[in-house]
């Protein structure tokens, strides 16, 4: 995506010739119609025409779960340090500044679908979702109003397990058992502190993780 056409015709001609599909669009109002959840691979100017730029482009990207997982790089007049590290922190996977080498530009391409080649689309993964929390089985990743939390292996299968059978109450043995196959319970206060954990890190969404005396730990809608 750039408003330089001879640059445009330039890369599309040598990805190409690589053996890429390549679409092109003049503004991020033409791209975000498009199905982009489907791309390996976005590459924007910062400046554009229209009333959205390329940073903008790469917010509405990352907060939208189905193309949060779509690298994008820029390629760009914008050539000031504050520009670089702006681009960079707002989440693009390369900055490259006009002119370019070819040769670099292509190479740095196929690093950065190398680095995502095995980044399945959230649309092929399997999911347990309530409201905005999101827990990706296949990626193991906990992801809260399009954050990513950080969880331990032994926090993130409790919430699963939780969260598979929402409203239901599991006793501290199923949760030891389904955590720690195969050990035995020597110490039931492990499942209790490691849920206290969990419960922070969830936020609010904590307080669904209730406890029942003498019934036990639930992943609760109503609370």
């Amino acid at each position: 995506m750039d408003n330089d056409s001879g640059i445009t015709s330039l890369l599309m001609e040598n990805l190409q010739s690589e053996g890429y599909d390549v679409t092109s669009v003049g503004q991020a109002e033409e791209a975000l119609i498009l199905p982009l959840d489907t791309f390996q691979l976005v590459i924007s100017e910062v400046v554009l025409p229209g009333e959205i730029d390329g940073l903008e482009l790469l917010e509405r990207m990352k907060e939208d779960r189905m193309t949060q997982h779509v690298p994008l790089m820029f390629c760009t007049v914008r050539d000031g340090e504050r520009d670089i590290i702006a681009g960079l922190n707002a989440g693009a996977d390369d900055y490259i500044i006009k002119p370019f080498s070819l040769r670099e530009f292509m190479a740095r391409i196929r690093s950065v679908l190398r680095r995502h080649r095995n980044f399945a689309p959230a649309a092929t993964q399997r999911t347990i979702e309530y409201r905005t929390l999101i827990l990706n089985i296949d990626s193991r990743t906990l992801i809260i109003d399009g954050e990513t939390l950080a969880l331990s292996p032994t926090e993130f299968s409790i919430l699963t397990l939780l969260m598979r059978s929402r409203n239901k109450l599991f006793p501290r043995e199923d949760i030891f058992s389904s955590t720690w196959p195969n050990e035995e319970m020597t110490n039931p206060r492990l499942v209790d502190v490691n849920i206290s954990r969990l419960r922070k890190k969830l936020g609010s969404y904590g307080q669904h993780i209730v406890n029942r005396s003498g019934l036990g730990y639930g992943f609760m809608d109503s609370i």
